[in-house]
């Protein structure tokens, strides 16, 4: 059978969205490792970490992988990628001072990021029904470092639409090893979630941050004294075309005329189909891209995203969109792709399904409240159906 017959059967019988490209990135990665945790090799993949797993178990099945000591292509997989894939190199060129990101944390902010990461700790539980995935602190400030490098912070009006990320704590912090203050002409976070908007309030009073917080659900035109007030945007929405689509053209009403227009979007790595179609999102929003760096964010606890997303550096270059009306449609992943999502509890085999005969939509939830059967508490993912 062809190599590329091989590829796409598997990518079909894991209803892989990649298509045969994302069954041949996880053999690559496999390949140049030569030994690979699987967490690994999703990351290396760009591909959510139950998405790799199903591609790892038909790769087995074709007796293209192996598990010794992680992932291992067996003789004949090593065969197949070298003569089937036309693959040579196993070497990996990727910056060992900044992994690829651009962006290194000074040592004169580590006891920065330190602290942040102490703020982060008190942070509210994630809202995974409002695509809620915190960024590692790391991430927050190299955010705010890339926001810095490339003049969108310093005397300028800042505006982050959403921000379970605490990059405007991290904002924040960037003048304080110099002794300078707030670098900003003044910081804005709008968001939706209640526990959020307090956080981020009394952080910000510890710390002698200057940040207004407001409350206010994107789905609703922005308030008048919001809009065009702003110099720079940064926003980390739901994943979905739609939340994509609303968040950047609330982020569009906000921006000066006068402005730059900078806009720093953080997003899941999507495939290329899907990529094209949030292209015309930006295009269709006068949003040109003028840079992306794949891998920048990396989350805690988002193993359906394989940890890391992209960022992308927009600058609004047309003009003023005519103002969104109310959104009243589906915006984030479970009302956009509705799944029955199934556990099953690792001590008695219990299967439940999130959401449905009274158990929480959530398996943070689900945890906490215990197997009805048993009282257990750990529960092992089974499969996601369309409902």
């Amino acid at each position: 059978m062809a190599a590329t017959s091989i590829l796409e059967l598997i990518a079909q019988a894991t209803r892989l969205r990649e298509g045969s490209p994302g069954v041949q990135a996880l053999l690559r990665a496999v390949y140049r490792a030569g030994s690979l945790r699987l967490q690994d090799a999703a990351r290396e993949a760009r591909l959510p970490l139950p998405v790799a797993s199903a591609v790892r178990r038909e790769l087995e099945k074709a007796g293209l992988l192996e598990r010794k000591q992680g992932l291992s292509l067996t003789g004949d997989g090593r065969e197949f990628v070298e003569r089937d894939l036309g693959m040579r190199t196993r070497l990996d060129f990727t910056c060992t001072t900044c992994a690829g990101h651009g962006i290194v944390i000074p040592d004169s902010l580590q006891a920065e990021v330190e602290r942040l990461a102490e703020i982060i700790a008190g942070a509210p539980s994630v809202d995974v029904t409002l695509d809620q995935a915190h960024c590692i602190p790391e991430t927050a400030m190299r955010r705010a470092l890339l926001m810095l490098q490339n003049g969108a912070l310093e005397g300028k009006r800042v505006l982050l639409l959403g921000d379970d990320d605490s990059v405007s704590i991290a904002i924040g912090q960037l003048g304080r090893p110099h002794g300078k203050g707030d670098l900003t002409a003044g910081v804005t976070v709008v968001d939706a979630d209640e526990r959020r908007i307090s956080f981020l309030q009394d952080a910000a009073a510890r710390e002698q941050l200057a940040l207004e917080v407001v409350h206010h659900d994107l789905r609703r035109p922005l308030p008048a004294g919001l809009r065009p007030a702003f110099d720079t945007i940064e926003t980390d929405p739901p994943y979905t075309l739609e939340g994509a689509r609303l968040f950047l053209a609330r982020g569009c009403e906000a921006l000066s005329t006068a402005a730059d227009g900078h806009c720093f979007f953080s997003f899941t790595h999507w495939p290329a189909s899907q990529m094209l179609d949030l292209q015309k999102v930006f295009t269709g929003l006068g949003l040109a891209v003028r840079a992306v760096w794949p891998n920048f964010n990396r989350y805690a606890g988002a193993s359906m995203l394989g940890n890391l997303g992209q960022l992308i550096e927009l600058v609004h270059v047309a003009g003023s969109a005519a103002e969104l009306p109310d959104f009243s449609g589906p915006l984030y992943t479970a009302e956009v792709n509705p799944r029955l999502r199934v556990y099953a509890c690792t001590n008695c085999g219990k299967e439940i399904v999130l959401g449905e005969d009274g158990i929480p939509t959530t398996i943070e939830d689900a945890k906490v409240s215990g197997c009805r059967s048993c009282g257990g508490h750990v529960f092992r993912r089974q499969s996601v159906r369309p409902s």
